[in-house]
């Protein structure tokens, strides 16, 4: 039988309300029923090899990542159960917003990739605006895929800079537009409408016009990234950009891109790292 106890820090009612949740926790307690494979391919795209092989281009992740952390967002826990497979790991809480995600994918993803030790992973409901961690306790966080769907990520990130030590790491795996980038062109990307396959598959009402806006995500450019971490009080120690296209376009910070020759999912086919100092 599998242990599905996890901890309720609570989450605001209204956020329960969108479509990016209501879809979310129908997709999630459908996928619990189906298995492991069907949450790592179809909830968040990516599995245990891949998100290796993502991290270990970080320098600073390979050396710092020890102790107690907090993923934020961290979905069905495949971040965080990849993440505790490390013996110098002691325990990382998983904190996600979508209850079914924690209450039945969770406990499934755990049992999958930890084996018998699945309690270094502590499975939480919860806002990554409100953590309820008491400050400077937590050695690392991580927030994968998750800064972009924030109503405010400078608040975000203050919060995840209160319960971080002192000269801790805060790893950003995310998406981020070249500086160059219109604004024009940042709202035609929201405004994009999903088709009816689309919403079927995520559980949205399929006779409603609904857009990327409205599923709460957010497109952002390097500069803009910059300037949330500036305001929150967090230092760039390190920036890596992984692409999976080789046509896409070079960015426009200097930095060369690595390639990577697997589909790193998403809208678009760019990860940055950022590793972000206290």
């Amino acid at each position: 039988m599998i242990n599905n106890q996890y901890i309720d820090w609570k989450i605001d009612k209204k956020l329960k309300q969108n479509f990016e949740y209501k879809g979310n926790n129908k997709l999630a307690k459908v996928l619990s029923n189906k298995g492991y494979k069907q949450i790592e391919k179809n909830y968040t795209n990516i599995g245990k090899k891949e998100i290796i092989k993502i991290l270990n281009h970080s320098k600073i992740f390979k050396k710092k990542v020890k102790g107690y952390g907090i993923d934020l967002g961290g979905g069905p826990g495949i971040i965080s159960s990849t993440i505790a497979l490390s013996k110098k790991v002691k325990k990382i809480y998983c904190c996600e917003m979508v209850e079914n995600a924690v209450r039945y994918c969770q406990p499934i993803v755990k049992k999958k990739i930890l084996k018998k030790n699945t309690k270094k992973v502590v499975s939480v409901v919860g806002d990554f605006n409100k953590i309820k961690l008491k400050d400077n306790t937590i050695d690392f966080a991580i927030i994968w895929d998750s800064l972009h769907h924030s109503l405010n990520p400078i608040r975000t990130l203050k919060e995840i800079k209160r319960v971080l030590k002192k000269n801790s790491f805060l790893f950003v795996v995310d998406r981020a537009h070249n500086n160059e980038t219109k604004n024009f062109e940042i709202k035609k990307m929201l405004d994009h409408v999903y088709d009816k396959n689309f919403k079927k598959n995520n559980f949205f009402p399929i006779n409603k016009k609904i857009t990327r806006r409205m599923n709460g995500e957010n497109e952002y450019r390097f500069r803009d990234l910059k300037n949330f971490f500036n305001k929150s009080g967090f230092k760039i120690s390190e920036l890596k950009i992984l692409c999976s296209n080789k046509q896409m376009r070079k960015n426009d910070i200097g930095l060369k891109e690595i390639y990577i020759n697997f589909d790193m999912s998403g809208f678009f086919k760019r990860k940055v790292i950022y590793a972000l100092k206290k």
